[in-house]
């Protein structure tokens, strides 16, 4: 269960878009699919993370802490935690000088700045990308656009491509954000699209609409600073193995 919710952690990265300059924010995470809803709740500090969450009738707390490379998952009605190190994208992973690094992070990856271009009206650099997957070399074309960080096309020597575009802006929940679609081809023609709605202020989407009618989204959204207490194990609380806090829960 500790290495799902890690995997589950790494999704709130991702889907949070944080970096160690991130607004510190509350927040209620929703999640619809075809095993109906979720939710969660999220809190962003300095460089660390706290959702709470529930799993089989069992409230669990996860704590990310990025800068010192440690995640801990807390178990409140047995007053004990388990405890990983590593294994999590440093703050601003990829970022060079201001500039994204689309290699740094993979292992293998090698990567040439081509120069800069436009991508429907929106700067870019492009990059070209070798990398390994199943023993494979891929061979990638990126185009990242310079003011959002984030990729508005791909293609890639199996035939697939990716592009994103900027549809306008909205206001969600009554904050300003920009509308975005995302359009992934396969090799084989077929078109996936996606779309999300991004969060200038907080760096990060909080809504995401994908295929088979996923939807993620971050509600009643307060910023402000976050009480450092809520990022650490309370007293008392007794650190264990995985396989001891299984018996436990048996």
């Amino acid at each position: 269960m500790y290495r799902m919710l890690l995997i589950l952690a790494a999704g709130l990265w991702a889907a949070t878009g944080w970096t160690a300059d991130a607004v510190q924010f509350s927040a209620d995470m929703y999640k619809k699919g075809p095993r109906g809803e979720e939710f969660a709740r999220i809190y962003v500090g300095d460089q660390q993370t706290r959702s709470e969450m529930t799993q089989n009738d069992r409230k669990l707390i996860l704590i990310v802490d990025t800068r010192n490379q440690v995640s801990q998952l807390i178990d409140p009605a047995n007053q004990s935690y388990m405890e990983q190190r590593g294994n999590m994208p440093p703050p601003d992973a990829g970022k060079d000088e201001g500039e994204v690094d689309p290699c740094r992070g993979i292992q293998g990856a090698q990567c040439k700045r081509l120069g800069e271009e436009k991508v429907a009206g929106r700067p870019a650099i492009k990059w070209d990308m070798t990398s390994q997957q199943q023993g494979k070399t891929i061979q990638s074309t990126l185009w990242i656009d310079t003011e959002r960080d984030t990729i508005l096309r791909q293609t890639t020597s199996t035939g697939t491509s990716l592009e994103i575009e900027m549809m306008g802006k909205e206001t969600l929940s009554g904050r300003p954000v920009e509308k975005w679609k995302v359009s992934f081809s396969q090799s084989g023609g077929s078109v996936q699209e996606s779309y999300r709605w991004y969060d200038p202020q907080l760096n990060l989407d909080i809504r995401e609409e994908l295929p088979g009618g996923y939807v993620r989204e971050l509600r009643n959204i307060k910023v402000g600073k976050q009480d450092p207490g809520l990022f650490k194990v309370p007293a008392g609380f007794r650190k264990v193995t995985p396989q001891q806090s299984q018996q436990r829960t048996r």
